[in-house]
């Protein structure tokens, strides 16, 4: 891939993932408890079709992300870059999984919203549906937010190598005045430290809120160093 396509894919991919990470945040509800399986249910059959293309763009983005981060490799080249790489690819993988679990929850949504129509109408069958539902949910959610978490923490541990091999680099972004090896760095030290010390010891929410930071991050960057690569003659 020439310096245009690298920079191209970099810079798109990144972006049309975060929109939509952006639409499935805002359809979920960013005060909704990650446990509140009632709640993430309803909003999921609400807005299910905002759901279906969140969940699209963000596969899409995140794969041709994915494929210009590796068409970068080389620029700062070191043991450092290569594991960096690996390790954002890695956690790129676990991501994409668990958008299926997205799709899963508005199909679930729609079953339970129904269920819950019969409840409270008095149907005995329909509240144990609704139950059955919930619970089956229950564990779907918590593997979402098991393998989000072990994603951001590889996503750290990448970025962080990245950062480090990028240290004294003379690549630029088109913010030059921003150094990538620097900003690369502190978003992965964001990530490691939200994903493993506040998912810990405050909430998987803040944790989540934190990470946000790291993706707006993570965005200036892609895109500061794709276009920089796209007017690289």
């Amino acid at each position: 891939m020439n310096s245009k396509g690298t920079g191209l894919t970099l810079a798109i991919g990144i972006v049309a993932a975060f929109i939509g990470w952006i639409l499935f945040q805002i359809t979920i509800g960013f005060d909704t408890k990650s446990d509140d399986i009632a709640t993430i249910l309803t909003n999921s059959s609400d807005g299910g079709t905002i759901i279906s293309i969140a969940s699209i763009l963000i596969v899409l983005g995140l794969v041709v992300h994915a494929a210009g981060l590796l068409s970068t490799r080389g620029t700062a080249s070191s043991t450092s870059e290569s594991l960096g790489i690996v390790c954002v690819l890695a956690a790129i993988i676990i991501w994409i999984s668990t958008m299926a679990t997205g799709v899963a929850l508005v199909e679930m949504g729609d079953k339970f919203v129904a269920a819950m129509g019969g409840a409270a109408a008095g149907d005995a069958a329909a509240a144990a549906s609704a139950g059955t539902i919930g619970i089956a949910a229950g564990f779907t959610q918590a593997f979402s937010v098991g393998a989000s978490t072990l994603g951001g923490i590889l996503a750290g541990v990448g970025w962080l190598f990245i950062g480090l091999a990028y240290r004294g680099n003379d690549a630029k972004g088109a913010l030059s005045f921003i150094p990538l090896g620097w900003l690369a760095i502190i978003m992965g030290l964001i990530l490691i430290v939200s994903n493993i010390i506040i998912t810990t010891v405050v909430s998987v929410e803040a944790a989540s809120q934190i990470s946000g930071i790291a993706f707006i991050l993570i965005v200036i960057w892609s895109v500061s160093r794709g276009i920089a690569m796209i007017n690289d003659k």
